[in-house]
């Protein structure tokens, strides 16, 4: 069942409930027609100072920065998509996580990649959706390769990279007149170990934890729900002849 995804829209409208998924939308109600589910995610405002923004680094990030620049990590954007999808896929194979396939290109147009290089090689790569209307900008993907050094300096420079790169894009942004650098979702009550370290990288960057809403069409719901009971074949003998 075909559903296409708004992003960062107010209250979901009724006449819309068939076909579109809201994805972070700002109302936080039920609205009939939709599945509401809670998002929560970490934003920053880079609309000031970089000072004032950098100011808000944890001790350790703001050290992993310096560390990163004395290193010689470089940043910059790319703009070959489909290198992007190679790099992260590469990534996403090692980390036994689903790919990115051809229906990524949808959103080309509203897509900015950056990526932070290392003695020539590139390393880390960040994918944002971006709102021009909005001024806002929010990760999608970020994934890390490194194939020269050993497993342990290669895990502490992708780490003092992988925060320089999340700096640099707030400036990069900044400049080219963004308002808000969304990080991407925050699992909000969690207990699991994986989810809590990211939580706490996030939470060294700063910034201030939001809700905001996904909202699921019942319709696709409903579809996606008989569906799997179909493949798992939960009806199979429900018309079984006699």
């Amino acid at each position: 069942m075909p559903v296409n995804v708004i992003w960062f829209a107010d209250r979901p409208s009724l006449s819309n409930c068939l076909l579109n998924y809201y994805k972070q939308s700002s109302y936080c109600g039920p609205v009939t027609g939709y599945y509401r589910e809670p998002f929560f995610t970490k934003v920053i405002n880079i609309n000031t100072e970089v000072s004032v923004f950098e100011a808000e680094f944890d001790r350790n990030t703001a050290y992993e920065i310096r560390r990163a620049l004395k290193d010689g990590v470089e940043t910059s954007v790319e703009t070959n998509l489909p290198y992007f999808i190679t790099f992260y896929n590469l990534f996403a194979s090692s980390k036994q996580l689903p790919g990115l396939n051809s229906s990524f290109y949808k959103y080309e147009s509203n897509i900015v990649i950056t990526k932070a290089t290392y003695k020539d090689e590139d390393i880390v790569m960040h994918a944002y959706l971006v709102d021009d209307d909005l001024k806002r900008v929010r990760l999608l993907y970020s994934a890390s390769l490194f194939r020269v050094e050993k497993a342990t300096q290669s895990r502490a420079v992708i780490g003092r990279a992988n925060r320089l790169l999340h700096f640099k894009d707030m400036c990069h942004f900044k400049e080219n007149g963004y308002k808000t650098y969304d990080l991407g979702g925050y699992a909000a009550g969690t207990t699991d170990e994986a989810l809590l370290k990211i939580n706490q990288f996030k939470d060294s960057f700063g910034g201030t934890l939001v809700q905001e809403s996904d909202f699921l069409p019942i319709a696709a719901r409903l579809y996606t729900f008989f569906n799997k009971i179909l493949k798992h074949g939960a009806f199979k003998n429900l018309y079984k002849p006699v």
